[in-house]
């Protein structure tokens, strides 16, 4: 079975972006919290809805490049939405947009 989530180290070039997203955010833990839980959703999602170039990723893979290549932004647009899991396709299309960028 996968593992189906982005419970993994944090990238050393995304430790600066991260830092300042979470300091600079007004908001308590709870909602961080929920802003992690969506962005590992939308992960999730957008590998479920990825374009056929990138069918031969796994879901681990995916993470993977998630992490790799956009998480402070998907970070960003989870906490810009308070980690509400009704805009959970926003979020996956920032993913896809930014993951397509470097594949299709």
């Amino acid at each position: 079975m996968q593992q189906a989530t982005l419970n993994r180290p944090l990238p050393d070039h995304h430790h600066r972006a991260v830092a300042t997203l979470l300091t600079a955010h007004p908001y308590r833990t709870a909602p961080r919290d929920q802003a992690e839980y969506l962005v590992n959703s939308a992960t999730i999602t957008a590998w479920a809805l990825r374009p056929d170039e990138l069918n031969a990723f796994t879901l681990t893979q995916y993470a993977d490049l998630v992490m790799h290549a956009c998480y402070p932004l998907a970070l960003k647009h989870a906490l810009l939405h308070h980690g509400d899991r009704r805009h959970l396709r926003t979020v996956a299309n920032e993913i896809t947009r930014r993951i397509n960028r470097h594949f299709t």
